[in-house]
């Protein structure tokens, strides 16, 4: 079995209307809390070109993928970050939230065109020797709902349901994937909601086919869960009963604790108007899943 760390945060667009909470007054909290906190993996949405320049360059010991969602890769993205002491990329790539997600669009009302990022990882080799069972290609998938258009959220979800089991691979006989998953991202949507109804597999609307993996809720189904049961504020209070931003993981991945992570920076702020979570999680192998079944 392996261990990874992951964490989810959007860091709100670079909005100079936020006045004293604009991202020039904001980068370096941001930056400062993933750089304490450490994750293998850290998944950002809603950064612009230049704060994606500015997050790469704080944190020069992660590598980073993923591109903007407009023609040319501008406009809003939702990078990957890898910590490379420890991972690496294999490969990755970014679709759209649309009726033809491989070229820039939008579809289904939403305000805004929408995208998922993904990467598949694999652990850095041990010097200790080869890498252990358990510990083979994981696929991290970081998307972003749009905010306005329910339709758009519930055929987000539908169309990532589909294309994160093309993703992961071919099932195996054993009921194993090529990969295991890791799904993360700001759903502007709530637990219980048919968007996260669609992608845990509890919406009976919603056909199901042979290549799709239901998703489980690594914050409901943690060991451990500390932190806030909301992840919005406006910068300086919490806003109650706002659990949207969410890391969902495939049933081979045992979800040992999750944080929602409340830290202010040194203005005694929040650095974004969402906070990040951060779940520490444990992958297991084929065979360990199929001797404890």
């Amino acid at each position: 079995m392996s261990r990874i760390r992951v964490l989810s945060y959007n860091v709100r667009y670079d909005n100079r209307s936020d006045h004293h909470d604009a991202w020039y007054a904001r980068r370096d909290g941001v930056i400062d809390l993933v750089r304490f906190h450490r994750p293998d993996v850290a998944a950002f949405q809603e950064p612009l070109p230049a704060q994606r320049s500015d997050l790469r360059e704080g944190l020069d010991e992660y590598a980073f993928v993923g591109r903007g969602r407009e023609p040319g890769g501008d406009g809003e993205g939702c990078p990957i970050a890898v910590r490379t002491d420890r991972w690496r990329v294999v490969d990755d790539g970014t679709f759209w939230l649309s009726e033809t997600p491989t070229e820039p669009s939008s579809d289904w009302d939403a305000a805004h065109p929408r995208i998922a990022t993904w990467a598949s990882v694999e652990p850095n080799p041990s010097p200790e020797g080869p890498v252990r069972p358990g510990s083979g290609p994981l696929l991290v998938v970081n998307t972003h709902f749009d905010h306005v258009s329910p339709r758009a959220r519930r055929e987000s979800a539908r169309l990532l349901v589909e294309r994160v089991g093309a993703l992961a691979g071919d099932g195996e006989p054993d009921g194993s994937r090529e990969r295991s998953v890791v799904f993360v991202g700001d759903l502007n949507s709530t637990p219980g909601s048919e968007p996260h109804r669609i992608l845990t597999g509890r919406d009976e609307s919603h056909e199901r086919t042979d290549d799709r993996v239901d998703l489980r809720d690594a914050v409901a189904d943690a060991d451990v869960r500390h932190g806030p049961t909301t992840t919005v504020t406006d910068f300086v209070r919490l806003i109650d009963d706002r659990r949207i931003d969410h890391v969902l993981v495939s049933p081979d991945i045992e979800s040992e604790a999750v944080a929602t992570l409340a830290d202010r920076d040194d203005r005694g702020r929040y650095p974004s108007d969402h906070l990040p979570v951060l779940a520490r999680l444990r992958r297991h192998s084929a065979a360990s899943m199929s001797s404890s079944s």
